[in-house]
This record gives C-alpha cells, sequence and structure tokens, in this order.
C-alpha cells in the first residue's frame, strides 16, 4: 500500500473505531458524574469573580461584559488539559486590565490521552509509515469533540439564578448584556450563557421572531415579552432564554426548542407539537391545554453507533401547571415533571420511559394501557 492507502486503512479500521469507542466511554463519565463536574466549573469561575471583585474595588476592571473558557492546544500538545479562563470588561478582547485564571479538564481530556497511546500502539503495525507526528496531529484533531463536553458541561452548570446569588455575594458589577463563552484561544467560540436586562419591546420582537431567521435568535434573551398569539412555526430557538414571557396561544410547531427557557412563561393554548424539546426548560410554566404531540425529547446520543456530539439532558416540565396538555406519541424519555400538575392531561401513545412524576397531580391524566408513571428521586442519578 502507498502511504494514502496506508492512512486510508489506518483511519478506517483504527482511528474511527477507537475514536467512537473513546467518546462513549467519555459520555458514560460525564452523564454519571455531571452534578459533581458541574460545582467544580462553578467553582472555578467564584475563583475568576473573586479577582475580578479585588480588581473592581482597586478600580482597574469595568462592568463585566464577558467571561471566556479557552482550550488551549498548546497545552494539550504537552499532554496538560488547562484551559485559560479570563474575565474581560464590554470591549472583550480589547480590554488592557487582564483578569486571568485557569481550568483543569483533565476529568475529559485523559481519555484523549489514553486514546493517544492506543493509537501509537496499533500505528507501529504499520511498518514506520504512521510515525508520532501523524498520530499528534490525529490527537489534536480529536481535541475538538472533547472540547464539545466543556461546552456542555458549562451549559449544565450555569443558571441565572446561581449568576445571581454570585453576584450578589461577591459584589460583582455587570454590564446589561454579559456572556459566558467556551471556544480556542484567539478563535471561535461558543455562547453558553446570556443575561441581557435591557427593556425590550414586545411589538418590535414580536414581529422579529415572526420572521423566523435561522440562526438570529439563538442564545438570545427575550425575558417578560409578549408574543402572544404569535405564528413561529419552524422557528430556531436554540438555548434561548423566554423566561417570564406570554406566548399564549401561539404556534411553534415543527420548530427547534433544544435548550431553551420557558421559566415562569405564559404558555396557555401554545402549540408545541412536532418540536425538538431536548434540554428545554418548563419549569413552572403555565402550560394549560398546551399541545406537545408527537414532540421529541429523547435524552442521550441518539444514535448508538456513532457519536455525533455529547448526549441531550433531559426535558423539564417540573412544577409547571399542564391542566389539559397532550403529550400523545410524544417522545419523553427521562422527562422531570416533578411536581407538575397534570390533571386531564394526556399521554396516549407517549414514550415516558423513566420519566418522573414525584409529586405530580395525576387527577383524570390518561396514559397508554399498561404504562404507568414511575415516582423516582432524579438526585439520586448522576
Amino acid at each position: 500500500m502507498n502511504r494514502e492507502e496506508v492512512f486510508r486503512h489506518f483511519k478506517n479500521e483504527i482511528y474511527e473505531p477507537l475514536k467512537h469507542r473513546m467518546l462513549f466511554a467519555l459520555e458514560v463519565y460525564f452523564q454519571n458524574h455531571k452534578h459533581a463536574l458541574a460545582k467544580a466549573f462553578c467553582n472555578s469561575l467564584e475563583q475568576i469573580f473573586e479577582k475580578v471583585k479585588l480588581m473592581q474595588q482597586e478600580g482597574n476592571k469595568q462592568a463585566l461584559g464577558y467571561i471566556s473558557y479557552s482550550m488551549l492546544r498548546t497545552e494539550l500538545a504537552n499532554g496538560r488539559a488547562t484551559y485559560l479562563v479570563e474575565a474581560m470588561d464590554k470591549r472583550w478582547f480589547m480590554d488592557l486590565h487582564t483578569c486571568r485564571d485557569t481550568y483543569n479538564a483533565d476529568w475529559a481530556f485523559h481519555y484523549l490521552h489514553e486514546w493517544e497511546t492506543e493509537l501509537s500502539k496499533h500505528a507501529k503495525k504499520y511498518g514506520g509509515r504512521i510515525g508520532l507526528d501523524d498520530i499528534e496531529r490525529m490527537k489534536l484533531r480529536a481535541a475538538i469533540h472533547i472540547h464539545q463536553y466543556i461546552i456542555a458541561l458549562a451549559r449544565f452548570s450555569i443558571t441565572e439564578a446561581w449568576l445571581d446569588e454570585i453576584q450578589f455575594a461577591h459584589e460583582i458589577q455587570l454590564e446589561d448584556v454579559f456572556e459566558m463563552r467556551v471556544g480556542e484561544y484567539w478563535d471561535q467560540s461558543e455562547v453558553v450563557f446570556k443575561r441581557d436586562v435591557r427593556v425590550k419591546d414586545s411589538n418590535v420582537i414580536k414581529d422579529w421572531l415572526e420572521e423566523k431567521k435561522p440562526y438570529d435568535y439563538i442564545h438570545e434573551v427575550f425575558r417578560k415579552i409578549d408574543g402572544s398569539q404569535g405564528n413561529y412555526e419552524g422557528i430556531r430557538l436554540q438555548y434561548t432564554d423566554l423566561s417570564e414571557s406570554s406566548f399564549i396561544n401561539s404556534d411553534f410547531t415543527g420548530g427547534n426548542l433544544i435548550g431553551s427557557c420557558w421559566y415562569k412563561a405564559y404558555l396557555q393554548e401554545a402549540d408545541f407539537s412536532d418540536c425538538l424539546i431536548q434540554e428545554a426548560r418548563f419549569e413552572k410554566a403555565n402550560l394549560r391545554e398546551a399541545s406537545f404531540r408527537d414532540a421529541v425529547a429523547v435524552p442521550g446520543i441518539y444514535q448508538s453507533e456513532r457519536w455525533e456530539r455529547p448526549g441531550f439532558q433531559p426535558v423539564s416540565f417540573a412544577g409547571a401547571d399542564l391542566t389539559g396538555a397532550t403529550f400523545q406519541g410524544a417522545y419523553l424519555q427521562d422527562a422531570d415533571f416533578t411536581g407538575a400538575i397534570l390533571q386531564g392531561a394526556d399521554f396516549i401513545g407517549a414514550a415516558i420511559e423513566g420519566a418522573c412524576f414525584e409529586g405530580a397531580v395525576l387527577d383524570g391524566t390518561r396514559f397508554s394501557l399498561g404504562v404507568h408513571p414511575i415516582a423516582r428521586d432524579l438526585t439520586s442519578f448522576g
């Protein structure tokens, strides 16, 4: 075989199978330990906030606009899983008053280092035609997949309530628009949390949302907006915050609502049929007579044979009022209905394996024949 054929054979027979095995192993670890990992991640944030507090007290740091976690490929090449943590004002990377810390992501990247060792062993079978430099390049190329778990952990860890508590405790000054981002150093980064306390005009926002732009609303904040009776069919609202907003009798059918937050929102008679709602949070929302017919909220990884991204977290309806709501044909595995009001709700044909109904009101709730909800304590998992 020539060199090109050797690499193709190595990729198909060794590289890809071992990569997927590594990532599935990391997936299992992440899902089983996510709460402990989130606590450690929040601790790293508190450390940078403490530094910000001291700088602001000394007059050396303006209101905070960004915190970024950056993967350092030079560190990875030297066997260290170090992320650079930076706190910056609204000027972002033009902020001249540096405030830095580090975050150790070895819990994730040690899988990559072990994978590299295994690749090197298999490479020896190719008579020296795959060298250590080739393995190093493969490792750095695969690092982006491990990096996705740092993004997933950041999203899982940070909530509005946690940030409010930390801001109050540390007396941190924040800009009206504050973002947390995870990416690569001086390269692309992804928003994992956004806070925007600016007052918005409901009519303007509703008109804009009804335009259904493909990417404009992702990670945006539309709190306390009145968009009732709107036509949002097919809209993409991934990781958008719509807490305490009103979308009564609105049409979201076929929308991508992955990771969206609807905390205490008014959503009576809203139609979420055929929507993707993995990781969506409807805690304490008013969803009386709402429809989630054929909605999809399958947690974990869709395809068990190939890894494509970190597994989704379950959808949450904890504390929501779902009186008369329809879930016919919906996929709701591991969904959280803790303390929800489900009087007269319809789950006929819905997949609810592993769903939590602890403390839920189930008077008149309809389930498929032979399907009975099981109350379980979610805190005992992960």
